[in-house]
């Protein structure tokens, strides 16, 4: 479970800092930087799991903050910080990470890593390389290219064992944008896991439909949504090529109650997503899952049943992280897990804070009227 967020000069977050519990609802108006948090969390995620590095081909450039620089030797250098805190089996992980890049420089490079467990360092690297920590001392440890985090690069070993621990928790940072435009009409393999849009949903079906356990979850609740829902299907369609099918009770005939996902609505194609998620959350596929805006395109009706069953899946374990407006959500939330977000202008830096609302209002209420202040 993800604890703590730190930014420093990346877009509107400066010396930004948020902390998670294991159902945080960020909500504010628009420009506020919530989505930017988000981003940040993907980035640093991205390169720490190897999925991204720096350069061409992966981030190769860096959004700083636009009145945020550093003069050195009369040449302009921007340095972001991250920091990412865990709780993982009892133990607090941290992970640090800043990037730099010169103004004559095409890449950006890794200055600083660092990774720690319940405060105590476990490996470093610098621009001279990586270094591991043990309780005898610091060990050799190897040089590695400025533009790879040393995270994804360390290889499993016996005394490696928390560190596969805090490489586990980065990797299982879900964050998700749901949009159902881009959602592929069929899957030529699996995926452990789905793209940041979606994209690849219909392949992480078929990963995750390996376990019964999921199945029948999701196959369950969806029931309590859809009556007329029976079952999933996997169809083959070409050569490992397979599309998701889902089949309805019907009195018109066999094959009359069945649509492929590609048929379904905008709303009920996000609607799977969300139940897949949450189905992913109660077998423990998924342990946290950031998601902004998952009300969009789902109406409340079909939304409150969803949040409620997520939110009771929720505990030191499992953590759900949203973005939203929706006064059912932020009801939810109250002022324990919500989290306010605004700037004073557009020039200005991001600030958080609890969710304040007046006496005799909903949460909704207040963000509407503006009267929300930390």
């Amino acid at each position: 479970m993800i604890s703590r967020l730190y930014a420093n000069n990346f877009r509107c977050l400066v010396a930004f800092e948020a902390t998670f519990k294991p159902f945080t609802v960020l909500c504010g108006p628009n420009g506020a930087g919530k989505s930017s948090v988000f981003d940040a969390l993907f980035l640093v995620r991205s390169l720490a799991t190897g999925d991204s590095a720096l350069g061409p081909g992966g981030v190769n450039s860096l959004e700083f903050t636009n009145w945020i620089d550093r003069a050195t030797d009369e040449v302009r250098i921007g340095i972001q910080e991250f920091e990412i805190d865990f709780s993982v089996d009892g133990h607090e992980f941290g992970y640090m990470l800043h990037i730099e890049q010169a103004a004559n420089e095409l890449s950006p490079r890794i200055i600083r890593e660092r990774g720690t467990c319940d405060r105590r360092e476990l490996f470093d690297r610098d621009l001279e390389g990586v270094r591991f920590h043990k309780a005898t001392g610091i060990q050799k440890g190897f040089p590695l290219d400025w533009r790879q985090a040393a995270l994804g690069s360390i290889q499993p070993a016996a005394d490696r064992r928390e560190i596969e621990l805090l490489q586990r928790a980065m990797a299982e940072l879900l964050i998700l944008r749901p949009i159902p435009h881009p959602i592929e009409a069929e899957s030529k393999g699996e995926s452990p896991r789905p793209d940041r849009y979606l994209q690849n949903l219909p392949s992480w079906f078929r990963s995750l439909y390996q376990e019964q356990e999921w199945i029948d979850d999701l196959r369950d609740t969806l029931r309590g949504v859809w009556p007329d829902f029976v079952a999933f299907r996997l169809i083959d369609v070409g050569l490992q090529t397979k599309a998701l099918q889902l089949r309805f009770d019907s009195t018109l005939g066999r094959d009359a109650g069945t649509l492929f996902f590609s048929q379904l609505s905008d709303g009920e194609k996000i609607l799977v997503a969300l139940y897949m998620l949450r189905s992913a959350l109660a077998t423990g596929a998924v342990r946290t899952a950031l998601v902004d805006e998952p009300d969009n395109f789902v109406g409340l009706p079909e939304l409150q049943p969803w949040l409620v069953s997520v939110i009771e899946l929720l505990d030191d374990s499992n953590q759900a992280i949203l973005i939203s407006h929706n006064a059912e959500i932020l009801g939810n939330a109250g002022e324990d897990c919500g989290r306010y977000m605004w700037r004073d202008n557009h020039t200005s830096p991001t600030r958080i804070g609890p969710l304040s609302v007046p006496e005799g209002i909903t949460a909704g209420e207040a963000v509407a009227r503006g009267w929300v202040r930390a």
